[in-house]
């Protein structure tokens, strides 16, 4: 039998900001060398047995995003973008009725940490043999403290000590701290985030214990669009659709629903505590100074940061923002993302930057008649041809080598090379390098918005 993996990939990770933001949360950030913990969760899937080819659930706006990681992990899977977040209960139900109503499917988010991907993949393949169509299975970890995020698992452990699947006699979602410490004291396990479930068991437990939840999903699903191997949704249709967890919705109130005890290291990195565990301390970097400060976690990019009388803290600094907060602390982010939006600060530096499929830009100045932008063009891709009605654009080429397209002449430009783009002419930048493109581009007119690129010819579909 074959397993299908949903990736659940909608997550915003606040608890990690300044680094993870709306437009870049955590499961796209190359916190682990090259590598983000969304191509992590493709590579380790990939090494089941009988695995399927993926289907990865997010916002429409991270689109470019996941299609980047699967070209990255040379795989071929299926995208489904909601126009905005409706919680897990949907997104299951969602791709639960978009599958074969025969599939085994195998629901796991895509911001979490873990180790020993032998061990992942022998439990997965175990949990597969023994389970039946008609159950509910979630993956328990064993608790190293009290934790107030997590979900908790109460199991009949009384049963043949060689089951692989012990039956769920009790579940709670995100006690309280007292309740959490009880929970630690009496054997329960945290929940994992991990689900398995037939096809046609899941759709049938959503439908009975979630059914308004269900019904405004198949109105949403009834009208969706598909495109290559792309699903995407009305708005209208969405918003109706209740915004409810999968735990709260079913798994607490289930009487189908085993747990598998889970023998990887396991790590849902919700915050700048659990992230630093994995992270080398990087105070020695020549930007950090430290006089009679110890065990503090501090990054920068570039800005020169010194301490003086600070212990046991976390700093990160971004072009836009700094956190500095106490180790053991950093549940608290949340709060300050809250405040912060609540505030309405942050709303500008979300627009300073965009991922496209070809790359990215980021806005670097802006007056009434001038903006300034740097382009990076990632190997082998170019940008659409278009041309624009209020502005002219001159380039200037930072890194790299450019085939530059202006009406009907070519250019090849290099590093310190630079080319005035007209108004109304048309144009497109080309990297036919395996080596990223870096232009520094100064647009002059009297609009700059996006919607004044006219696109001629455009590869990704826009």
């Amino acid at each position: 039998m074959s397993i299908k993996p949903i990736i659940l990939c909608g997550g915003t990770g606040t608890r990690l900001w300044p680094e993870s933001r709306k437009k870049l949360p955590k499961q796209f950030i190359n916190f682990f060398n090259k590598d983000n913990l969304l191509d992590l969760t493709l590579k380790r899937i990939s090494l089941i047995k009988n695995i399927e080819s993926p289907v990865i659930i997010s916002n429409e706006e991270y689109r470019f995003h996941i299609s980047k990681a699967l070209e990255k992990c040379s795989i071929r899977g299926t995208s489904i973008f909601e126009p905005i977040g409706r919680n897990t209960t949907a997104a299951i139900y969602i791709s639960a009725v978009l599958s074969n109503h025969k599939d085994e499917l195998l629901f796991l988010p895509s911001d979490h940490l873990i180790k020993n991907d032998k061990f992942f993949r022998s439990t997965i393949e175990n949990v597969l043999k023994y389970k039946s169509d008609n159950q509910w299975v979630i993956f328990g970890i064993k608790p190293n403290e009290p934790h107030t995020g997590y979900g908790y698992i109460k199991i009949n452990d009384n049963t043949d000590k060689q089951d692989i699947l012990k039956k769920v006699l009790k579940f709670t979602e995100k006690p309280k701290i007292d309740v959490a410490k009880h929970y630690v004291k009496n054997n329960y396990l945290w929940n994992a985030g991990i689900f398995m479930g037939n096809t046609k068991m899941i759709i049938n437990s959503i439908k009975n214990l979630a059914p308004d939840i269900a019904n405004k999903c198949d109105v949403a699903i009834k009208n969706k669009k598909i495109e290559n191997n792309n699903v995407f949704f009305k708005l209208d249709d969405f918003k109706k659709i209740p915004s409810v967890s999968i735990d709260f919705s079913v798994i607490e109130k289930a009487d189908n629903v085993y747990c598998a005890k889970c023998e990887f290291d396991w790590d849902d990195l919700g915050n700048w505590d659990s992230l630093i565990k994995y992270k080398k301390n990087v105070s020695s970097n020549k930007n950090i100074v430290q006089i009679e400060s110890n065990n503090n976690f501090i990054k920068t990019n570039k800005k020169v940061i010194a301490t003086v009388g600070i212990n046991n803290s976390i700093i990160v600094d971004t072009n836009d923002a700094l956190l500095i907060a106490k180790k053991n602390k950093s549940e608290k982010v949340k709060n300050v993302v809250e405040q912060l939006s609540k505030n309405k600060i942050f709303e500008a530096f979300e627009n300073n930057f965009e991922i496209r499929p070809w790359g990215k830009f980021e806005n670097l100045f802006e007056t009434n008649d001038c903006k300034i932008k740097q382009l990076t063009v990632d190997p082998k891709k170019s940008l659409s041809l278009q041309y624009h009605n209020f502005r002219s654009e001159h380039w200037l080429i930072i890194k790299g080598t450019a085939k530059v397209i202006l009406n009907d002449k070519v250019y090849t430009l290099k590093k310190g090379n630079s080319i005035d783009i007209p108004q109304k002419s048309v144009h497109r930048i080309i990297n036919e390098t395996k080596s990223k493109l870096i232009i520094i581009e100064i647009q002059m007119g009297t609009y700059f918005g996006e919607d004044d690129i006219i696109r001629i010819k455009d590869q990704y579909g826009r």
